[in-house]
């Protein structure tokens, strides 16, 4: 039995059946360009991207709340709510606007990394049923870690309904979650070997240059802390291995600090960088806080603005081995992101050549 619900079949399928039932109610932002004319399949389509967005969101607000990271808005159904079915989207927008509040989590609410979000809302009487369900009937998404399997403050749970609530870009993107025990094998091969080679320097840099959501970063920020503040590290998937030992033991501040500058992720997709982005900042805030470097209770507005997890939007292919005419050719989407390399410096490129082919037209 899975602690997760986004393993479980009957949970996901209720999150697309509120999917289906806000898209036929939402209202599509007009483009000045675009004629008012009859529905079509792509307006259909528009609009279930749009109920999508609104409830993926709906489910990063409930996780939050279940980690009091943030007021209980739609655990709990307010009075003037239930009394006044119009306010059902301004109070979703409410519960979504609180995930904003740290520097590196503003950008799952920027319209650049989530179009869909901000191309339309679904009415309001939709919006206060589906709150009513996540106060009433939804389970809950915070679980503990059980022997190596991550607790659900890691945002394993968000990062698993990303792709559950996508679109198809995010579809043609194959984003494929990571089981946490294949990234465990995986660094059990590589980043405690790295580990053991570099134990003497200050920082072990590691990049994930399709990221994803996170999890493979989660995992890895996992090992260095233990690393950094015990001074031990301890294979998860390869059992035979005997315990690293002999590292210095640092405090939670200057372990995070490190952690911070040797953990890099690199994403294709703005939102799911966001995500990413989200995650990381959340759990390097746990684990100060269970550490005791942080006063009172966590809370998603009280992790300290230096938390800023290392998480660029862009293509780890072409970054840096293609001009910025040829990047803009293959991504114009994403060659002036806001924020893509946040909190990096922008990203370099390469001088425009002189009398080569164009790159572009090859890839």
């Amino acid at each position: 039995m899975t602690l997760n619900p986004a393993d479980d079949r009957a949970f996901r399928r209720q999150l697309l059946q509120h999917v289906e039932t806000l898209a036929p109610t939402v209202t599509l932002n007009p483009k000045p360009s675009t004629p008012t004319a009859a529905p079509t399949r792509r307006t259909g389509d528009a609009r279930r991207a749009v109920a999508a967005a609104w409830v993926y969101m709906s489910c990063i607000a409930a996780w939050a709340e279940d980690h009091h990271l943030v007021r209980p808005l739609l655990r709990r159904s307010p009075d003037r709510i239930t009394r006044t079915p119009s306010s059902g989207a301004i109070w979703l927008g409410r519960a979504f606007e609180q995930l904003g509040c740290h520097p590196a989590t503003q950008w799952l609410l920027h319209p650049a990394y989530q179009p869909a979000l901000w191309a339309g809302a679904p009415n309001s009487v939709a919006c206060t049923a589906l709150i009513d369900w996540w106060a009433s009937d939804a389970p809950s998404l915070a679980y503990p870690a059980v022997g190596t399997a991550p607790g659900s403050i890691t945002g394993w749970p968000i990062g698993d309904l990303l792709p559950v609530l996508h679109d198809d870009r995010r579809a043609a993107n194959a984003l494929v979650q990571t089981p946490h025990w294949v990234a465990d094998l995986i660094l059990d091969k590589t980043l405690v070997p790295a580990v053991d080679e570099f134990r003497h320097e200050r920082l072990v840099r590691t990049i994930d240059p399709a990221c994803g959501t996170g999890h493979f970063l989660i995992r890895a920020v996992d090992y260095l802390w233990q690393w950094w503040t015990t001074g031990t590290l301890t294979s998860r998937a390869v059992t035979s291995r005997a315990p690293l030992a002999g590292g210095s033991t640092l405090s939670p501040d200057e372990a995070a600090r490190r952690i911070l500058a040797s953990v890099d992720g690199i994403e294709l997709d703005p939102l799911t960088a966001a995500v990413a982005r989200f995650r990381l900042t959340v759990y390097m805030g746990h684990l100060l806080s269970a550490a005791g470097a942080l006063p009172g209770p966590l809370r998603l507005d009280g992790i300290p603005h230096a938390i800023t997890p290392r998480i660029a939007v862009g293509d780890a292919l072409l970054i840096g081995r293609v001009s910025r005419a040829d990047y803009q050719r293959v991504h114009p989407d994403l060659v002036a992101l806001p924020g893509a390399a946040f909190p990096l410096d922008d990203f370099s490129w390469l001088a425009e050549p002189s009398g080569r082919p164009d790159l572009a037209a090859q890839l």
